[in-house]
């Protein structure tokens, strides 16, 4: 009474695979090499032909932001888009001797100045208590300086 891996003892209480003779154990192992293989092959074709069917990284070009797309496309604005759709964009920080500004004027909201330029339609004339509540906001000295006001006043 053996009870080794080949035998048929009921007693041995395992359903366990008689063990086949040398020849097949081999066949069916050089069979998954060839499976394993055959995948390995199809894997790499497959690689392959993705890899050349697409178009290299550079050659499709993203969406590039445009110099005028960072200056809102409404009405009084047309002028600084115009003009930054079509300034040189490598090599140049001022085209052409003109400045390029994009910055938003505080005072008309306009984008290609800044407040106090003499191109903003409001630098002469404007709302006094806007200009009042500008120059309060804008000079950091402005609260220093009427502080000195007051005291003065008050020594006097």
């Amino acid at each position: 009474m053996s009870s080794g891996p080949g035998s048929d003892n009921p007693r041995s209480g395992g359903a366990r695979r008689p063990r086949e003779p040398q020849e097949q154990e081999l066949q069916r192992r050089r069979e998954q090499k060839r499976r394993r293989h055959d995948a390995q092959q199809l894997q790499q074709l497959k690689h392959l032909e993705s890899f050349y069917e697409k178009p290299p990284p550079g050659l499709i070009k993203e969406d590039e932001a445009k110099p005028e797309d960072c200056i809102p496309d409404v009405p009084g604005n047309e002028h600084a888009r115009e003009f930054l759709a079509h300034a040189p964009t490598k090599g140049l920080w001022m085209p052409l001797g003109k400045e390029v500004k994009v910055m938003q004027c505080w005072r008309c909201k306009r984008y290609g100045h800044r407040t106090g330029d003499k191109e903003c339609p409001f630098f002469i004339k404007g709302n006094q208590k806007l200009e009042q509540f500008r120059v309060a906001h804008e000079d950091p000295m402005y609260d220093i300086i009427r502080e000195n006001k007051r005291h003065e006043k008050d020594i006097r």
